[in-house]
């Protein structure tokens, strides 16, 4: 640590020193008396202060490295010694002595940072696009272009959009040879990042599963769009009941909504189109005790032995590849339904023509967006007949099979829930 102030010590070790007692004595002011013009400089030039001060740690870490300060003290390189001793993470730690000692080999850049003009984050993306750069060019200023190029870009980008920039850096300083190279490498990342595609998943034992993935940009960018029409507010409110709910919708988390998104997202995947898997359909097998099925009550098991509610499954039912199987008192197969009992796509379009929105009192969602359900459950021996069909919101179906609500067909076609008492 800095705290040698003497004349006699080395110019860096004053300007250490002296900054850090001044500023302790400036973060213990009270800012109140301060005017909103001084606040809002003083903030922008303490970020630029801040970019000084790392370029300076960085050149200070560069130099430690050299000298394998920590081989003094026992350490098994500087790069550990100085995260020991600063309380980093050592792959922290590792990163930034990657950039110190890459900014030894870019003085503009070095100059930039530290002059404040750029953040480390910018410094990063700039030192390790150069240096990414093939080593077989035939024009050695080329490099030099492209750091220039990237921190003329740096002034007006944040560090996300400098890097997209970088990818290209190429065909904008050397056009005769950049296009090409830049093709084949965005080639080679995307056959990469599907080789590399990965995907784990498994049940909590909680009533979720849990998981994680890596998928290329374009698979990525894909989803994202599909769970963002999902997850919009509009879609939401419109799920959801009365004004304070619809607001407290609007204001859940980001990744509460998509999480809303991707089950819903997976709930309308047509079956029909999957890969089949011997033989069948991407279906899920669900056993209903009969007697639950019947008394509103009880629970149902997927093929995998996991339970689900028999609410859920009879919801699931109406618009997804289940294949019911009933069990009667002693797990005899009463009746094993069939997909083909689904509202085809006929009769879908008939009920879209016909109804419009949502049949819900009061719900306006757009019939193309609806499940369809019958009126006499085919579980119970109903028939998938278009006089007997109709179209729910996500929300209302899924209300329509929660045996706490009783549910009323008007003449008109509406139906309206009341709460059960």
């Amino acid at each position: 640590m800095a705290r040698d102030s003497r004349h006699s010590a080395h110019p860096v070790c004053r300007v250490v020193a002296k900054s850090r007692k001044k500023t302790r004595s400036a973060a213990g002011s009270q800012l109140w008396t301060m005017s909103d013009d001084e606040i809002a400089e003083t903030l922008l030039e303490t970020t630029r202060l801040r970019a000084q001060v790392e370029a300076l740690e960085l050149k200070l870490a560069a130099e430690a490295d050299r000298r394998a300060v920590g081989d003094k003290v026992g350490a098994t390189d500087t790069t550990s010694w100085w995260g020991h001793e600063t309380k980093q993470d050592r792959p922290a730690a590792k990163r930034r002595m990657r950039l110190a000692e890459s900014l030894d080999r870019h003085a503009s850049t070095a100059a930039a940072l530290a002059h404040g003009v750029i953040s480390v984050d910018h410094a990063k993306v700039i030192t390790e696009c150069v240096d990414r750069l093939p080593d077989d060019l035939d024009d050695a200023s080329i490099p030099e272009r492209a750091e220039k190029h990237l921190l003329n870009e740096a002034l007006d980008c944040d560090p996300k959009s400098l890097a997209i920039l970088a990818k290209h850096v190429l065909t904008v300083v050397a056009p005769e040879i950049g296009e090409e190279r830049d093709a084949r490498a965005l080639e080679r990342e995307e056959r990469e990042a599907r080789a590399n595609a990965w995907l784990t998943m498994a049940p909590d034992g909680k009533g979720s599963y849990r998981g994680k993935f890596s998928i290329p940009t374009m698979q990525g960018a894909m989803l994202r769009k599909m769970l963002l029409a999902f997850a919009a507010p509009k879609h939401q409110a419109a799920t959801k009941d009365g004004d304070a709910e619809q607001d407290q919708v609007e204001r859940r988390p980001s990744p509460e909504r998509m999480g809303d998104a991707f089950c819903e997202l997976i709930e309308r995947l047509p079956a029909h189109k999957l890969p089949k898997v011997g033989g069948l359909n991407a279906s899920i097998i669900v056993l209903l005790d009969f007697t639950g099925l019947k008394s509103d009550v009880g629970r149902a098991v997927l093929e995998t032995g996991e339970p689900i509610s028999a609410s859920l499954a009879r919801r699931m039912a109406c618009e997804a590849g289940l294949i019911p199987a009933v069990l009667g008192s002693r797990s005899e197969l009463l009746d094993l339904g069939r997909t083909a009992r689904l509202f085809n796509g006929a009769q879908r379009l008939g009920m879209v023509i016909t109804q419009r929105v949502c049949t819900a009192l009061g719900c306006d969602w757009p019939a193309h967006l609806c499940h369809a359900h019958h009126d006499d459950s085919w579980l119970s021996g109903g028939r998938t007949d278009l006089d007997k069909g109709r179209l729910l919101c996500p929300r209302h179906h899924a209300r329509i099979h929660d045996p706490r609500f009783e549910t009323t067909i008007h003449p008109d076609n509406q139906v309206t829930f009341h709460m059960r008492t």
